[in-house]
């Protein structure tokens, strides 16, 4: 498995909706397998040290990735508002508030670049990673223009991204995985024209 498919989206929010892909014309669902599941979570730097011991508890894992699967499903529900209508539209935004209201967090203060800074963090591990999953939609919602979120243009891809290009013409999910497929394609079609 190419574990790059775990951070490509360019948003930890993205890369959950990512966690369901084609791969050699099967869908694969990363969330399926708690191993997987857990390297995806630390790709996505949304363990502590503590949550990684707490998880090794499979009930608390078990929740966690439950809780996963129906954060991905707001999050297509989230990507079919920005594909449709640009924006979220009010039920979507009335989902996202309930979830928030049902994630416990607390304020800590953490050392960075040796600096002090004060900083949210959940109370439980589900809580943290919920957190920051719901963190990375809203902070992609306020900073991120809705055309530069797109999908992959390889026609038998089903994965996001975030265009950070300088021109935001990206196409593909990652030039390895699909990029070029395509150029290649489209040269030996060429060529098999002539």
């Amino acid at each position: 498995m190419n574990k790059s498919i775990f951070v490509l989206g360019g948003t930890t929010w993205i890369n959950l909706l990512n966690t369901t892909y084609n791969s050699n014309k099967e869908q694969v669902d990363i969330l399926v397998d708690s191993s997987k599941t857990l390297q995806w979570l630390e790709a996505n730097n949304l363990l502590r040290e503590s949550d990684t011991l707490a998880l090794e508890n499979k009930e608390l894992l078990d929740s966690l990735i439950y809780g996963l699967h129906s954060l991905r499903n707001l999050c297509k529900i989230i990507m079919s508002d920005l594909e449709r209508h640009g924006e979220l539209v009010p039920n979507t935004a009335d989902q996202l508030v309930k979830l928030v209201k049902q994630v416990k967090v607390d304020l800590t203060i953490v050392q960075k670049n040796d600096k002090l800074v004060l900083a949210s963090e959940g109370i439980t591990a589900k809580d943290h990673v919920l957190y920051n999953i719901v963190d990375s939609i809203i902070h992609t919602l306020e900073s991120t223009s809705t055309n530069r979120i797109r999908k992959c243009e390889a026609p038998e891809c089903c994965l996001y991204f975030v265009d950070t290009s300088k021109a935001g013409k990206r196409r593909w999910c990652s030039m390895k995985l699909c990029g070029n497929r395509k150029k290649a394609a489209e040269f030996y079609a060429k060529k098999k024209k002539k």
